[in-house]
Order: C-alpha cells, then sequence, then structure tokens
C-alpha cells in the first residue's frame, strides 16, 4: 500500500477582537516573568542592615548588624565631617583612641579650604603622613593600618578663617556562613551632627546626638582652648625625656655630692679626735712632771 499523501495546510492566525480575552492572554504571558523574577537568586538574597541603637548620642558604641550578604568580608565605611577654626594661620583637630581591630582597613582625610595637611599617629611614636593641597584641598590616604589604640593629630596651614575636614575610615568586616555580620564603632571620635555609613552600597545617613552637658558646635574660644592643650601636650610628650634626663643628673649629682661631702665629715671627725687625744697626752705629761 502506497501511504496516503501529507497534505500541509496554510496557518492562519486569526485576531483576538474580545477585548476580555486580550487581556486574560497577556495576564497569562506575565505569569512566567514573574516566576523567573522570584525563582532567580539575586531577587532571592536581599541584604540589609541595622544600626543599633538607632538614635545613638556621642560616645556611644554603635553596632552595625547586617544579613544576606554574600563572600568572605564586607566593606563598612563611616564618613564624617568637622569645621575647624584656623588661627595664626593653622589649623589642628585631635582625635584619641582611635581602635583598629584589623589589617583590612584603610583611611582617607581631606582638607578643603587647607594649603597643606599633616596627619600624626601616635601608637608608641609619632608618624607623620604629608600632602600639598591642589586647588585648595589637600587629601592624605593610608592603608594597612596595624591594630591597636591610636591618637591621631591633624594640622596644617590654611588662608581662609576655616578648614573642612571630611575623614572616612573603611573596615573589613567578616561574614559568617549564614550571610551576617556584626560591627563595633565608638563615637568618641565622631563630633556631634550628621555622619555616614556605608556597607556594600547600602548607604544610610545617621544623625549622631550631642552627649549631655557638652555644646553640639565648639566655639572659636574653646577652640583655641583646644588647640592650646594640643600644644601642652605634645610639648609634655617632647620634654618628658628631657625632664627625666634632667632629673636623673640631678640625683646623680646629688649622690655625687653627699658622696664628697661624707669623706669631708669623716675628715673633720678624725681630726677633732686626734686633737683630744693629743691634747689628753699632753695633759698627763703634764701632770707627771709636776
Amino acid at each position: 500500500m502506497l501511504p496516503e499523501k501529507v497534505v500541509l495546510e496554510k496557518l492562519t492566525f486569526t485576531p483576538i477582537k474580545n477585548p476580555k480575552n486580550k487581556e486574560k492572554l497577556g495576564f497569562l504571558l506575565l505569569i512566567p516573568i514573574f516566576l523567573c523574577l522570584i525563582v532567580s537568586p539575586g531577587a532571592a538574597a536581599s541584604s540589609s542592615w541595622e544600626l543599633v541603637p538607632e538614635n545613638p548620642v556621642v560616645g556611644d558604641t554603635i553596632e552595625i548588624k547586617g544579613t544576606g550578604f554574600e563572600g568572605d568580608t564586607v566593606k563598612v565605611l563611616v564618613t564624617f565631617e568637622k569645621e575647624v577654626q584656623v588661627l595664626d594661620g593653622r589649623y589642628e583637630y585631635l582625635l584619641e583612641d582611635i581602635e583598629i581591630p584589623g589589617f583590612d582597613n584603610s583611611f582617607t582625610v581631606q582638607a578643603i579650604g587647607a594649603n597643606d595637611l599633616n596627619v600624626r599617629a601616635k601608637m608608641l611614636l609619632w608618624i607623620t603622613k604629608t600632602a600639598e593641597a591642589k586647588d585648595s584641598i589637600a587629601t592624605v590616604s593610608q592603608a594597612g593600618v596595624p591594630p591597636g589604640t591610636y591618637k591621631i593629630r591633624i594640622d596644617g596651614k590654611a588662608s581662609d578663617s576655616k578648614v573642612r575636614l571630611k575623614i572616612t575610615a573603611s573596615q573589613g568586616v567578616e561574614v559568617d556562613s549564614g550571610g551576617s555580620f556584626s560591627y563595633k564603632y565608638d563615637t568618641k571620635s565622631i563630633p556631634a551632627g550628621n555622619f555616614e555609613v556605608k556597607v556594600e552600597g547600602i548607604t544610610k545617613q545617621i544623625y549622631l546626638q550631642p552627649a549631655k552637658g557638652l555644646p553640639s558646635v565648639i566655639t572659636p574660644s574653646q577652640d583655641q582652648n583646644l588647640s592650646k592643650e594640643i600644644n601642652e601636650g605634645i610639648k609634655e610628650e617632647t620634654n618628658e625625656g628631657i625632664t627625666k634626663e634632667n632629673a636623673e643628673k640631678k640625683n646623680t649629682s646629688g649622690e655625687e655630692k653627699k658622696s664628697i661631702e661624707k669623706p669631708a665629715d669623716l675628715k673633720s671627725q678624725k681630726i677633732w679626735i686626734a686633737g683630744i687625744l693629743t691634747g689628753l697626752v699632753l695633759l698627763l705629761v703634764y701632770l707627771r712632771r709636776r
């Protein structure tokens, strides 16, 4: 038997004239797209972080807690600004007890409206990094600072009456297997006002409330007192070795004087005793002759 001929018929598409049917068809076509978005791993993993406490005060230790992050580490950046008064053509700002937890770190200091910038850090000895200003902006950056507690002094020359400092500190923080991390930061080095926290592209503006009994704005007279305290502190640290050396010299010279005075006293005592004995001998001889 011969196979029957297959007759190909031309397919014809008839337009949907009913508007309700068109809406149903469009809805059915959108369902697969929504399913793909829901199943997509990028949409499933949403990262976020929160700040504890939500309304921090100067001096509080804030905790940055995040969830849903991928990778082994995340970068946490804290940025704040400080306006510093210029006195006699110079500006200064001091940061005390800055704790750096690990080597995966960096910091950047910008001085806007300055002629130059010096960033001095001290854990045991002072280390200084300097930059000249370009278009009235001087920038100093450093990465891989050894862990420890530092005193940081920012100073330089300026022609204007004020200098705006912008300080950014970055720290790498470990992420656990569940995608969570926790990082603590001491705010006593941050002035009251707005500061910025950024974690892997998620940025939040935080308002740091002033501590009770402390002004939120430093007046020129207070800034001048701060400058005097900084200079006095540095002078004390610079002269500390000289003072100790002078004290040691005084003690040494005092001991030498005592050691010189002691033989002199012994010598006079011996002469005095010898004189008494001589007098007694002469008296005995005189009595015997009589």
